[in-house]
């Protein structure tokens, strides 16, 4: 019965070492104790036995000898390799859906590209299997808590996106859209992935890309999925890229044929961040640094017809290191800094926007970003006029379509009150 109770108590330890492995920043510490746990709770499984007593002292050293050296393989061989070695490797990812379809947005001067390794900024801490580091992830971004993270995005980042091989290696990304023309669309949707700024969720996936895009065009309406540059590359890259494709799709609206005055956005997770946060501080002002040469897309209007943010963040309160994807690393750790970068971002604040017709459905039992920043943005949408919709849903984050697109769909075909004269 001790042997029983001791090698229960062994497997109990171990396993929770190996949890605290793969969610713990402290990765070699949780090593370390499951690696001794074992050994103390294993070592009392051998102790116990019916013959220990009887063996001479060099027979009882071998024997705790072995014991160091099968706890030591363990931990080491099957701990590490599973969650910081990963022998077997990430291979590439699944295409993202009609990617060959892709158009780039950018000529041939992309602002804020450079023949750089994203490597010589990044913190990568080995090589675990994808899930692992999005679950590392997303449980490290889900505090509303400062810790320092960069580790744990910039891994999640290297072994999904530039192991994946959906990212280059480089500071040399092309964005782009994937188009889904419907014919004879009044309306065009730009659908913005999420992925908390560290990878775009529809890679690998159709969700957040082409579900919606093949549900709007069952619709009749035209959709553009974004490819846009996340981490490493800092603010104002992303929404850069957004403000490219806005204008990129309203100058092209002639050859699709829907009504460039028409064109709306549709964003997810940290994409809804993104619409939310291009059309209360970004459309209008150009984002491109100075010196930039443009081109005639640039002279084009970055104007939104309407915009729709579905389970967003709409400050970082709830998700605090979650600010390591998206901003300056050296900012962020910067207690002064991040404080006012914690304000700067927060836009049940900085509601600026009241002049778009806005949706925004949010999930009332969310625990990765929570559902109380969506409600204040609504919140301050509609103390400043704007017409705004909210889609309360009874659910995580992540929920499928079904949850709200058909009250999206009736939003958005629905006309203005000054397109009907009232």
């Amino acid at each position: 019965m001790k042997r029983m109770i001791a090698m229960a108590a062994a497997l109990l330890i171990t396993a929770v070492g190996l949890y605290f492995t793969v969610f713990s920043l402290k990765t070699k510490l949780f090593l370390i104790i499951t690696a001794i746990g074992a050994l103390l709770l294993f070592g009392i499984t051998f102790f116990t036995g019916p013959d220990w007593e009887d063996r001479v002292w060099y027979s009882k050293l071998g024997r705790v000898l072995w014991i160091i050296f099968v706890c030591g393989v363990f931990s080491a061989v099957i701990g590490g390799a599973l969650f910081l070695i990963n022998p077997l490797g990430n291979d590439e990812g699944t295409p993202i859906a009609n990617v060959s379809e892709h158009i780039n947005i950018w000529g041939n001067a992309i602002p804020g590209n450079d023949l750089v390794s994203k490597l010589d900024y990044m913190e990568v801490e080995g090589e675990p299997p994808v899930p692992i580091a999005r679950m590392r992830f997303e449980r490290a971004i889900a505090s509303s808590e400062y810790s320092d993270i960069l580790n744990i995005v910039d891994t999640y980042t290297y072994t999904h996106g530039i192991q994946g091989e959906y990212d280059s290696s480089l500071f040399n990304d092309e964005p782009f859209v994937i188009p889904y023309i419907a014919e004879d669309s009044r309306d065009a949707v730009i659908i913005i992935p999420g992925g908390g700024y560290a990878i775009r969720t529809n890679e690998g996936s159709d969700a957040e890309g082409a579900e919606i895009a093949r549900l709007l065009n069952e619709k009749g309406i035209t959709a553009f999925v974004l490819w846009y540059r996340a981490n490493p590359y800092p603010s104002p890259i992303a929404e850069m890229d957004l403000q490219r494709a806005v204008k990129w799709v309203r100058a092209n609206a002639d050859n699709y044929g829907y009504d460039k005055n028409r064109v709306s956005l549709i964003g997810f997770g940290a994409g809804g961040n993104l619409a939310a946060e291009f059309i209360n501080k970004r459309m209008g002002e150009s984002l491109l640094p100075e010196g930039f040469t443009g081109d005639s897309i640039d002279s084009a209007s970055d104007t939104v017809a309407s915009a729709a943010m579905i389970y967003p963040f709409m400050n970082y309160k709830q998700n605090v290191p979650l600010l390591f994807t998206h901003y300056n690393s050296d900012e962020v750790r910067s207690a002064t800094a991040r404080a006012q970068l914690m304000e700067d971002t927060d836009l049940t604040k900085q509601f600026n926007s009241a002049e778009i017709r806005q949706f925004v459905s949010y999930g009332t039992s969310d625990k990765l970003v929570g559902s109380q920043s969506a409600k204040d943005y609504i919140a301050a949408a509609q103390n400043a006029g704007c017409d705004i919709t909210e889609k309360a849903v009874n659910a995580g984050h992540y929920y499928s379509p079904s949850y709200y697109f058909d009250d999206y769909i009736a939003w958005l075909t629905a006309e203005p009150a000054e397109e009907k004269g009232e």
